[in-house]
Protein backbone atom coordinates (compact mmCIF):
# COMPACT_ATOMS: atom_id res chain seq x y z
CA UNK A 1 0.00 0.00 0.00
CA UNK A 2 1.21 3.29 -0.94
CA UNK A 3 2.10 6.20 1.60
CA UNK A 4 -0.72 8.27 -0.36
CA UNK A 5 -3.41 5.34 0.14
CA UNK A 6 -2.37 4.90 4.08
CA UNK A 7 -3.08 8.36 4.79
CA UNK A 8 -6.40 8.33 2.77
CA UNK A 9 -7.20 5.45 4.66
CA UNK A 10 -6.23 7.27 8.35
CA UNK A 11 -8.36 10.24 7.45
CA UNK A 12 -11.52 8.01 6.04
CA UNK A 13 -11.19 5.85 9.46
CA UNK A 14 -11.07 9.45 11.60
CA UNK A 15 -13.77 10.40 10.40
CA UNK A 16 -15.79 6.86 10.50
CA UNK A 17 -14.57 6.77 14.53
CA UNK A 18 -16.25 9.95 15.20
CA UNK A 19 -19.69 9.03 13.54
CA UNK A 20 -19.06 5.63 15.05
CA UNK A 21 -18.84 7.51 18.68
CA UNK A 22 -21.61 9.23 18.16
CA UNK A 23 -23.58 6.80 17.30
CA UNK A 24 -22.41 4.64 20.06
CA UNK A 25 -23.67 7.09 22.15
CA UNK A 26 -27.25 7.51 20.65
CA UNK A 27 -27.55 3.58 21.08
CA UNK A 28 -27.07 3.63 24.78
CA UNK A 29 -28.71 7.33 25.57
CA UNK A 30 -30.34 6.61 28.36
CA UNK A 31 -26.27 5.35 30.23
CA UNK A 32 -25.43 8.66 28.13
CA UNK A 33 -27.88 10.76 30.07
CA UNK A 34 -27.07 9.09 33.35
CA UNK A 35 -23.11 9.77 32.64
CA UNK A 36 -23.35 13.65 31.81
CA UNK A 37 -25.91 13.83 34.93
CA UNK A 38 -23.32 12.12 36.86
CA UNK A 39 -20.30 14.39 35.80
CA UNK A 40 -22.60 17.86 36.15
CA UNK A 41 -23.30 16.55 40.34
CA UNK A 42 -19.77 15.44 40.22
CA UNK A 43 -18.81 19.41 39.16
CA UNK A 44 -21.39 20.80 41.64
CA UNK A 45 -20.98 19.07 44.55
CA UNK A 46 -18.13 16.38 44.61
CA UNK A 47 -14.84 18.31 42.60
CA UNK A 48 -14.07 21.14 45.28
CA UNK A 49 -14.91 19.86 48.52
CA UNK A 50 -13.13 16.35 47.67
CA UNK A 51 -10.22 18.70 46.12
CA UNK A 52 -9.57 20.90 49.15
CA UNK A 53 -9.70 17.17 51.18
CA UNK A 54 -7.04 15.86 49.57
CA UNK A 55 -4.85 19.54 49.34
CA UNK A 56 -4.94 18.94 53.31
CA UNK A 57 -3.58 15.39 53.44
CA UNK A 58 -0.36 14.70 54.01
CA UNK A 59 2.48 14.07 51.11
CA UNK A 60 3.03 10.80 53.47
CA UNK A 61 -0.43 9.40 52.63
CA UNK A 62 -0.20 10.38 48.59
CA UNK A 63 2.95 8.40 47.88
CA UNK A 64 1.76 5.53 45.63
CA UNK A 65 -0.01 7.96 43.54
CA UNK A 66 3.04 10.45 43.34
CA UNK A 67 4.81 7.58 42.09
CA UNK A 68 2.45 6.59 39.40
CA UNK A 69 1.07 10.03 38.64
CA UNK A 70 2.88 10.42 34.88
CA UNK A 71 2.13 6.80 33.68
CA UNK A 72 -0.31 8.17 31.82
CA UNK A 73 1.74 10.32 29.68
CA UNK A 74 1.18 9.13 25.94
CA UNK A 75 4.85 9.87 24.76
CA UNK A 76 5.86 6.22 26.17
CA UNK A 77 3.19 4.65 24.71
CA UNK A 78 3.46 5.56 21.02
CA UNK A 79 7.06 5.05 21.47
CA UNK A 80 6.35 1.36 22.87
CA UNK A 81 3.61 1.06 20.24
CA UNK A 82 5.87 2.56 17.38
CA UNK A 83 8.52 -0.38 18.50
CA UNK A 84 6.38 -2.52 18.15
CA UNK A 85 5.02 -1.75 14.93
CA UNK A 86 8.13 -1.31 13.53
CA UNK A 87 9.28 -4.98 14.50
CA UNK A 88 6.31 -6.22 13.38
CA UNK A 89 6.99 -4.65 9.91
CA UNK A 90 10.23 -6.30 9.78
CA UNK A 91 9.55 -9.51 10.92
CA UNK A 92 6.56 -9.08 7.92
CA UNK A 93 3.71 -10.05 10.84
CA UNK A 94 1.21 -7.69 8.77
CA UNK A 95 -1.38 -8.66 12.00
CA UNK A 96 1.13 -7.75 14.62
CA UNK A 97 1.49 -4.20 12.67
CA UNK A 98 -2.31 -3.96 12.24
CA UNK A 99 -2.40 -4.28 16.17
CA UNK A 100 0.61 -2.10 17.11
CA UNK A 101 -0.91 0.69 14.16
CA UNK A 102 -4.66 0.28 15.65
CA UNK A 103 -2.84 0.90 19.71
CA UNK A 104 -1.36 4.25 18.10
CA UNK A 105 -4.39 5.34 16.59
CA UNK A 106 -6.98 5.08 19.30
CA UNK A 107 -4.48 6.82 21.61
CA UNK A 108 -4.08 9.76 19.31
CA UNK A 109 -8.14 9.91 18.35
CA UNK A 110 -9.18 9.94 21.80
CA UNK A 111 -5.81 12.63 22.25
CA UNK A 112 -7.06 14.90 19.46
CA UNK A 113 -11.01 14.21 20.71
CA UNK A 114 -10.02 15.19 24.19
CA UNK A 115 -7.83 18.63 23.24
CA UNK A 116 -10.97 19.50 21.05
CA UNK A 117 -13.08 19.43 24.44
CA UNK A 118 -10.32 20.78 26.56
CA UNK A 119 -10.48 24.16 24.03
CA UNK A 120 -14.19 24.37 24.27
CA UNK A 121 -15.01 23.85 27.82
CA UNK A 122 -11.48 25.99 29.10
CA UNK A 123 -11.95 24.99 32.98
CA UNK A 124 -10.29 25.91 35.42
CA UNK A 125 -6.93 23.76 36.86
CA UNK A 126 -7.14 22.43 40.93
CA UNK A 127 -4.15 24.52 41.22
CA UNK A 128 -6.13 27.66 40.85
CA UNK A 129 -8.34 26.74 43.66
CA UNK A 130 -5.75 25.06 45.87
CA UNK A 131 -2.25 25.48 46.57
CA UNK A 132 0.38 28.51 47.31
CA UNK A 133 -0.51 30.25 43.93
CA UNK A 134 -4.31 29.69 44.17
CA UNK A 135 -6.23 32.32 42.61
CA UNK A 136 -9.97 31.07 44.42
CA UNK A 137 -10.83 30.55 40.54
CA UNK A 138 -13.22 27.56 40.05
CA UNK A 139 -15.52 26.93 36.69
CA UNK A 140 -15.68 27.07 33.29
CA UNK A 141 -14.93 29.87 30.99
CA UNK A 142 -14.62 28.50 27.48
CA UNK A 143 -12.46 28.44 24.70
CA UNK A 144 -9.11 29.53 25.84
CA UNK A 145 -5.72 28.03 25.44
CA UNK A 146 -4.25 29.06 28.79
CA UNK A 147 -3.27 25.81 30.45
CA UNK A 148 -4.43 26.67 33.76
CA UNK A 149 -7.95 26.36 31.80
CA UNK A 150 -7.75 23.64 30.06
CA UNK A 151 -8.65 21.26 32.78
CA UNK A 152 -11.40 19.45 31.56
CA UNK A 153 -11.19 16.20 30.03
CA UNK A 154 -7.57 14.63 31.70
CA UNK A 155 -5.49 14.11 28.86
CA UNK A 156 -3.90 11.49 31.09
CA UNK A 157 -6.73 9.63 32.09
CA UNK A 158 -7.93 9.42 27.97
CA UNK A 159 -4.92 8.08 26.92
CA UNK A 160 -4.34 5.48 30.07
CA UNK A 161 -8.20 4.25 28.59
CA UNK A 162 -7.05 4.29 25.31
CA UNK A 163 -4.34 2.46 25.94
CA UNK A 164 -6.05 -0.05 27.93
CA UNK A 165 -9.29 -0.35 25.68
CA UNK A 166 -7.26 -1.12 22.57
CA UNK A 167 -5.35 -3.46 24.40
CA UNK A 168 -8.91 -5.28 25.37
CA UNK A 169 -9.97 -5.16 21.80
CA UNK A 170 -6.50 -6.75 21.04
CA UNK A 171 -6.56 -9.44 24.02
CA UNK A 172 -10.23 -9.70 24.89
CA UNK A 173 -9.76 -12.36 27.45
CA UNK A 174 -7.92 -9.82 29.61
CA UNK A 175 -9.94 -6.73 28.63
CA UNK A 176 -11.57 -6.17 32.55
CA UNK A 177 -7.51 -6.20 33.43
CA UNK A 178 -6.10 -3.64 31.62
CA UNK A 179 -9.11 -1.32 31.81
CA UNK A 180 -8.67 -1.53 35.69
CA UNK A 181 -5.25 -1.18 35.43
CA UNK A 182 -5.84 2.27 33.66
CA UNK A 183 -7.74 3.35 36.41
CA UNK A 184 -5.02 3.66 38.93
CA UNK A 185 -3.34 6.45 36.96
CA UNK A 186 -6.38 8.29 36.17
CA UNK A 187 -7.08 8.32 40.00
CA UNK A 188 -3.86 9.71 40.59
CA UNK A 189 -4.56 12.94 38.29
CA UNK A 190 -6.78 13.71 41.16
CA UNK A 191 -5.29 12.91 44.27
CA UNK A 192 -2.34 14.58 43.11
CA UNK A 193 -4.83 17.83 42.39
CA UNK A 194 -3.80 17.89 38.20
CA UNK A 195 -7.22 17.26 37.86
CA UNK A 196 -10.70 17.31 39.24
CA UNK A 197 -12.92 13.72 39.66
CA UNK A 198 -15.11 14.95 36.78
CA UNK A 199 -12.24 15.83 34.47
CA UNK A 200 -10.67 12.61 34.96
CA UNK A 201 -14.18 10.79 34.35
CA UNK A 202 -14.35 12.56 31.25
CA UNK A 203 -11.27 11.77 29.75
CA UNK A 204 -11.15 7.83 31.03
CA UNK A 205 -14.80 8.01 29.11
CA UNK A 206 -13.94 9.51 26.47
CA UNK A 207 -10.66 7.24 25.46
CA UNK A 208 -12.61 4.08 26.07
CA UNK A 209 -15.48 4.91 23.95
CA UNK A 210 -13.37 6.67 21.30
CA UNK A 211 -11.45 3.06 20.95
CA UNK A 212 -14.33 1.11 20.64
CA UNK A 213 -15.56 3.38 17.80
CA UNK A 214 -12.62 2.99 15.76
CA UNK A 215 -12.17 -1.12 16.68
CA UNK A 216 -15.96 -0.86 15.10
CA UNK A 217 -14.66 1.38 12.19
CA UNK A 218 -12.17 -1.11 11.56
CA UNK A 219 -14.29 -4.19 11.59
CA UNK A 220 -16.52 -2.43 9.08
CA UNK A 221 -13.38 -2.39 6.83
CA UNK A 222 -12.21 -5.80 7.69
CA UNK A 223 -9.71 -4.57 9.47
CA UNK A 224 -8.66 -6.93 11.73
CA UNK A 225 -7.67 -9.08 14.12
CA UNK A 226 -9.38 -6.96 16.73
CA UNK A 227 -12.64 -7.17 18.60
CA UNK A 228 -15.14 -4.31 18.62
CA UNK A 229 -15.78 -4.18 22.39
CA UNK A 230 -19.19 -4.40 21.75
CA UNK A 231 -19.46 -6.59 25.18
CA UNK A 232 -18.40 -3.80 27.14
Amino acid sequence: MTAGRIAGLVWSLAQETLVETARGIGRRWPLSLGFVGTIVLLVLYVDRPLALWLWALPAADKVFFAAINDVGRSGWMFGAAAVALVAALLLHRDDWAIRAAFVVGAIAMGGWVVNVMKLAFARARPRLLVGDEATGDYGFRGFSIDPDWNSFPSGHAQASASLAAALACVWPRFGIVFLGLALLPALARVVNLNHFASDVATGYMTGCLVTFALARACAARSIGPITTGERR
